[in-house]
């Protein structure tokens, strides 16, 4: 069984690249417009179907409301968007004048630069104009993608706010309201951003190729095999107790019985690192041979850390309790799938949070390496002193 679990792990690794590219998004939002559909909507539709190979949501169009909602509740969609009637009207509102000669778009440029709140903004217009969006569940995901969907009406928003501002100015140009706002349309019109402005990288200055950016659905996976690792370990501790339970060791010397349950711990974690390495080249994910230093400071922290719940636990059965506990712990207190600096005490004791941090130059590889000598050494000594 264990060889079978070896081979499985660069095995899914492999399967998860064959994945189409089609597939690599994160996320599908569903839409559909009001009835009838505007101009205002269909350049918006428009700029959400667009093909964007980095970008980790893609949204679906869908004809009517009842059939969104269906695919909201079926789980084909995370989430739905229902464009109003009038989208026009919810951006007139959001950019509205009034008869003060403070506009909401004056309103709008000054909180930009830190003026205080003004009620030029018609609220009520918007709330009648608002964009609905229905969600299975209201998570993290859903709020993210909420700020997404500004951002994709940001240039249209642009557009209504600027035009705003240009009527309270009306003034200041020698243009009347009709001319002004045909070029205002054909600037912004040859403005548009197709050009990517950033260039990620890491705390050690490891650049992030576009084609990471799209596996998104493998990001996880350093996280999943670090631990992987823990568990093969806790398998293997398993395996000792029993054998101490047998008494399979009463031959050996008391003093030298702790470095034989190291090595016993640590030879299936060897071969584990070996294949979780392995799958973490075939995958992508992997930084190379880079990332063989911290790698192999892992396994013996790995070692080390489940050594001494071992040791600590004492019983199969209490040990056996702690597994959930400690997955648990990994998958949520360290970097697997959210970086969360929260319960730091907690944090310190799972060294898949010194390994994952260690990467790209997040920590160095320092506290990853005085942890797998501290908990080597702890769990060697205390095994001594029990065996005494």
């Amino acid at each position: 069984m264990f060889l079978f679990l070896l081979c499985l792990i660069p095995l899914t690794a492999l399967l998860a690249r064959q994945i189409p590219g089609e597939s690599t998004a994160l996320l599908s939002v569903g839409f559909c417009p009001g009835q009838p559909e505007d101009e205002l909507t269909s350049r918006v539709m428009a700029q959400l179907t667009r093909s964007d190979q980095s970008s980790a949501v893609r949204y679906i169009r869908y004809p009517d409301e009842k059939q969104l909602r269906q695919a909201v509740y079926n789980g084909d969609v995370r989430l739905g968007f229902l464009f109003p009637k009038d989208l026009s009207a919810l951006f007139s509102a959001y950019a509205s004048v009034s008869d003060t000669d403070a506009g909401g778009a004056l309103s709008i440029l000054g909180q930009a630069i830190g003026a205080p709140d003004s009620e030029a903004v018609d609220k009520k217009g918007m709330q009648e104009h608002a964009i609905r969006v229905i969600c299975g569940s209201n998570d993290i995901v859903t709020k993210l993608e909420k700020e997404q969907l500004f951002g994709k009406l940001y240039p249209e928003i642009e557009r209504y706010v600027l035009k705003a501002w240009m009527d309270v100015h009306a003034d200041g140009f020698s243009t009347d309201k009709k001319e002004r706002d045909a070029w205002l349309d054909h600037a912004l019109s040859h403005s548009l951003v197709t050009s990517n402005f950033s260039q990620l990288s890491y705390l050690n200055g490891d650049l992030i190729r576009d084609q990471e950016l799209n596996t998104y659905y493998l990001s996880p996976l350093r996280g999943l095999l670090a631990i992987t690792l823990i568990l093969i370990c806790f398998a293997a501790c398993l395996f000792l107790m029993q054998d101490n339970q047998r008494q399979l060791f009463v031959w050996l010397s008391p003093s030298l019985r702790p470095w034989l349950h190291y090595l016993y711990l640590l030879i299936p974690v060897v071969d584990g690192g070996l294949f979780a390495f392995i799958a973490l080249s075939v995958s992508g994910v992997g930084s190379g041979l880079s990332e063989l230093a911290p790698f192999l400071l892992y396994i013996p922290a790995v070692c080390g850390f489940s050594n001494l719940v071992r040791i600590l636990t004492g019983k199969m059965t209490l040990f056996s309790a702690s597994i959930p506990i400690v997955v648990m712990g990994c998958l949520f207190l360290t970097p697997v799938f959210f970086d969360l600096q929260i319960v730091p005490a907690l944090q310190a004791a799972l060294p898949t949070a010194f390994y994952l941090r260690s990467l790209h130059g997040a920590s160095t590889f320092l506290p990853l390496a005085l942890y797998a000598v501290i908990s080597s050494g702890a769990s060697i000594l205390i095994d001594w002193l029990k065996n005494r």
